[in-house]
């Protein structure tokens, strides 16, 4: 069979969320479905090094509405089509089945900021329609995110199946990694860009609460951070006397990643919404305690082993981080909870159930 991968975003230094799902599910399919031929299509060169296998590469233009047009005139070269939601043709070739990949709905449940209410309406309310109903399945990465895709868009049950995203497995950086400085020790870390679906601004309101009852701890922030809405975190951090033990260390290597999971009193996490919530999978493969919610996807992906918390409520998740502090026979459990259920998740169990997808129906 002839398997078309739209990789966008394509994305090998300082990857995205979506980036990693891209590069990691491709780099597996072509492991595991090598008795599948592979087109791969991206606006980005493809590197042969980081994305080693059997396949050819087509270049699409860059800009979503180039790529949609693209797509529509695109020639008939493949049986299959994946992609992420909303990078549909408007008109599929005939015969192409299309299988999307939905790692999670955006301004449907969360209003975006005024810079990008034009580009989530057409994402969100012209093309993904379009998309997902016109796609052969949907593919969402949490049951939160395919109840949500039922809800907003009216698909099929039958149409949406779950599958979960795999993890990074940092354990191989252990080697290399850097050392962390004992006087930035206990702290509490978050890995994720720094904007308001990740509720950055109520864990600043959190730690500063916690702040009062424990002045030794820090707050370590891994990822992309600036503009107006970083600003407005400083403002709550100053205002709250603790801006000197906050530390936002923006993009790190995997291997500065493995030492801040590693040596965290905690892992905090609580977003508004996720499609999934890798941060939290990784931070129990290395046998770090998680503090994260009890909503949408999260509360899903940890399962009985974090500590979940009202993602809306600055003082519980202040509570959390201060339990995770003075409960070490609850951390202990929650270390050996956490080791269980990173082992439910993988690339390989993810390719394998997409691989399902792709060979259903073949012709």
């Amino acid at each position: 069979m002839r398997i078309g991968f739209v990789a966008e975003p394509y994305e090998e230094k300082n990857a995205s969320g979506m980036g990693f799902v891209v590069s990691e599910l491709l780099k597996n399919l072509l492991q595991q479905g090598n008795n599948h031929e592979f087109v791969v299509y991206s606006s980005s060169e493809v590197s042969k090094e980081f994305i080693p296998g059997a396949y050819r590469t087509v270049q699409i233009p860059k800009g979503l509405l180039k790529k949609m047009l693209w797509f529509w005139r695109m020639p008939r070269e493949v049986d299959v089509l994946l992609f992420v939601a909303p990078l549909l043709p408007l008109i599929p070739a005939r015969g192409v089945r299309s299988i999307v990949i939905c790692q999670e709905l955006g301004s449907q449940k969360i209003k975006p900021g005024r810079s990008e209410m034009a580009y989530a309406f057409l994402r969100d309310r012209m093309l993904m329609p379009l998309c997902v109903r016109r796609a052969e399945v949907v593919a969402a990465a949490s049951e939160a995110t395919r109840q949500d895709l039922l809800q907003y868009y009216g698909l099929s049950k039958e149409k949406v199946v779950v599958v979960y995203d795999g993890y990074q497995d940092l354990t191989m950086h252990a080697g290399t990694a850097p050392t962390i400085a004992e006087d930035l020790k206990p702290y509490f870390f978050f890995a994720g860009k720094v904007k308001h679906r990740k509720n950055v601004h109520g864990l600043a309101e959190a730690f500063v609460d916690l702040k009062k009852q424990h002045p030794r701890c820090k707050l370590v922030l891994a990822g992309d951070y600036g503009g107006e809405y970083y600003e407005k975190i400083m403002h709550t951090l100053r205002t709250g006397g603790v801006e000197k033990d906050v530390h936002f260390v923006g993009y790190i290597n995997a291997a500065q990643l493995y030492s801040y999971y590693k040596n965290a009193a905690a892992v905090t996490f609580p977003s508004l919404n996720e499609g999934f919530g890798m941060p939290i999978i990784e931070a129990m493969s290395l046998g770090t305690p998680v503090v994260t919610s009890k909503i949408s996807s999260m509360a899903e992906a940890a399962g009985d082993a974090a500590l979940l918390v009202d993602p809306h409520d600055s003082k519980n998740i202040s509570l959390a981080m201060q339990r995770v502090l003075t409960d070490k026979q609850f951390c202990a459990d929650l270390v050996i909870k956490g080791f269980e259920r990173a082992k439910q998740f993988s690339w390989q169990k993810a390719t394998r159930e997409f691989l399902a997808l792709i060979e259903h129906n073949e012709h």
